[in-house]
């Protein structure tokens, strides 16, 4: 069986420079206009079928092999007595191809090298479509079908996106032929490029995740009240501030006659719709939009399978009078302030990437299970920040965790006891207390008298247990490491990984485990990046401040993606605690996108 006999047309995506600003040129620049909605159109028959099969588990090349084609049989211009490639099956792999938002070198390697999926479209295995044969299918034997299937695609890829699924995720680095190297015009004009593709991510997979509590048909709608929240953000202004600049946004040439609403929303209406939500809500709304983006990302990213996570509380400083402000708590020595808000956040880890997965408000607050813990104490438990946290990634982000990063505000037997039930490994550094010291103290010495080394198994820690009593007992094991380059001091860490220091070779094992730890230094630095993407404000009400800071959440996990596109993209994909797109950079591409789309 021979490729289709259609007139060949010249194609310029072999030209990976042209490949990567303009994504087909046969299309016509009406068709590429991103501004209309593709549902506007009605629902076509593809897309029919395909809501029928889209949830958040489904990829786009499981999907085309659900979908039927048989429809459109009738249109094919090639008689059944010449040689060509089936049709239904031309029908299916173009449309993977656009759902992928694919090069026609990607889609014919697809095939060539996935026999089961070029079989259930049904192709013969060893007579899959050329890339030449796919490019002709496109301009003669489906050139009356083509713009339906665009157009099926992209309804396919909005319904996916508003169902949390990964099909057409901007995120595929091997579907387009992007220009290779490292120079600064390739990074700029891909940075430009993925901005634009995350801002459309905002809109279709964190906003509605998103729902407030207001009156039936209200004058502004909650994408609105969103879109501005995600100015106050990328601009850094307080809510009044920043919808004087939204305004500016929206509307540029005002009519003086204009109703007072053409400005868009003001800044009380956003803060009244969002002082109407719980704490409980906006941190249920926030970690439904970070696990709806990882969803997206995760089959893009080079995650490990399974997890490792890094869960650190974050500190949101607090100025003025205390008075009966519950959630406001005492800051650490070390900070310059006395009072602050404490918010936990979990991080997914890789070799080369990390990734804002949730957030949980901690303090006093009445969605933690206070009655389980015995004592006198009723104030939150690290260990309930711990289970909240890796239930989340397990059962809602669907990921199965192996290794947990912590600082030390989790060393506590709560803790110890809830990992080793569920089956998770940790590393979290040991506070100097008294035994620890002691521990230090002991630690072996080489001939020279430096200290080595040292692991201590057995290491009994008593403590508060969910559901136990007040002096309940765990576990663990303590490894020192001596000073080093890295290391001023001696440093103590908790784990439970099977470690020893019996020979060279242990400790040498021993001290690789424990320095895994310092991929956290990254985390760290990073996590003062979330509050650079919060707007600014000195309100009081702790939902206007737990909003301002989840939101904040998820305009990074869109800096992070894009630093690590772009480096993927670049062919450059290493563990960077220094992002090659610095933060302010991305808030000024994506002010300049969100002004544009409005």
């Amino acid at each position: 069986m021979g490729d289709e006999s259609s007139p060949d047309v010249t194609n310029n995506r072999s030209d990976p420079v042209a490949a990567a600003e303009d994504s087909r040129d046969r299309r016509s620049v009406d068709e590429h206009r991103e501004n209309i909605d593709p549902l506007s159109v009605g629902k076509l028959p593809l897309t029919e079928q395909a809501a029928a099969v889209v949830d958040e588990t489904t990829v786009a090349a499981d999907l085309v092999t659900q979908l039927e084609y048989d429809r459109y049989t009738h249109e094919d211009p090639v008689p059944d007595w010449r040689p060509a490639k089936p049709f239904e099956a031309m029908i299916g792999a173009l449309l993977l191809q656009e759902l992928e938002d694919a090069s026609d070198g990607w889609l014919h390697r697809t095939l060539d090298t996935d026999p089961e999926l070029a079989a259930d479209l049904g192709f013969e295995p060893d007579d899959t479509p050329s890339r030449s044969a796919i490019s002709r299918t496109w301009s003669g034997r489906l050139s009356e079908l083509s713009s339906r299937i665009e157009t099926s695609a992209r309804q396919i890829r909005q319904l996916a996106a508003e169902r949390g699924s990964p099909i057409g995720a901007p995120y595929e680095p091997s579907a387009s032929e992007e220009p290779t190297g490292s120079s600064k015009r390739t990074v700029n004009r891909l940075l430009r490029r993925k901005t634009r593709d995350l801002l459309d991510e905002l809109r279709t997979v964190v906003f509605p995740a998103f729902e407030f509590d207001r009156p039936d048909d209200p004058i502004y709608e909650d994408e609105e009240l969103l879109m501005l929240e995600a100015c106050l953000g990328v601009t850094g202004t307080a809510a009044n501030g920043g919808a004087e600049t939204y305004g500016d946004f929206v509307n540029p040439d005002p009519d003086l006659d204009d109703p007072f609403y053409e400005d868009g929303p003001s800044g009380e209406t956003l803060l009244e719709a969002i002082k109407d939500l719980s704490p409980t809500d906006i941190a249920e709304m926030v970690n439904r939009g970070a696990a709806r983006v990882l969803t997206r990302a995760k089959p893009r990213l080079e995650f490990e399978t399974p997890l490792m996570l890094s869960i650190d509380i974050t500190y949101v400083a607090f100025y003025g009078e205390r008075e009966e402000l519950v959630r406001v708590q005492g800051a650490p020595e070390d900070k310059s302030y006395d009072w602050c808000y404490k918010f936990a956040t979990v991080n997914v880890v890789a070799d080369n990437v990390h990734f804002a997965a949730g957030m949980l408000p901690v303090g006093h607050a009445d969605y933690h299970d206070h009655d389980a813990y015995p004592g006198e104490d009723k104030s939150y438990r690290v260990g309930d920040v711990v289970r909240r946290l890796v239930d989340h990634v397990s059962d809602v982000c669907r990921v199965r965790v192996r290794r947990l990063y912590a600082d030390r505000e989790f060393y506590a037997t709560d803790v110890f006891s809830t990992l080793e039930q569920r089956g998770i490994f940790y590393v979290i550094p040991a506070p100097r207390d008294d035994r620890v010291t002691r521990f230090i103290a002991r630690m072996n010495e080489d001939v020279d008298g430096a200290k080595q080394v040292t692991v201590k198994h057995d290491h009994t820690v008593y403590g508060p247990v969910k559901h136990g009593v007040t002096n309940e007992s765990a576990e663990t094991t303590l490894v020192g490491l001596p000073p080093d380059e890295g290391r001023e001091t001696v440093q103590v860490f908790a784990t439970n990984l099977d470690v020893d220091d019996e020979i060279g070779l242990d400790r040498r094992w021993a001290t690789k485990q424990m320095n895994r730890y310092s991929r956290r230094g990254g985390i760290e630095t990073a996590y003062s990046k979330i509050k650079e993407f919060a707007p600014w404000t000195t309100s009081t009400n702790f939902s206007i401040r737990l909003f301002h800071f989840g939101f904040a959440v998820l305009l990074y996990d869109l800096w992070l993606l894009v630093d690590f596109l772009v480096q993927t993209l670049i062919d450059v994909v290493e563990f960077r605690t220094k992002p090659r797109v610095t933060a302010a950079r991305f808030r000024a591409f994506l002010r300049r996108e969100v002004s544009a789309s409005l």
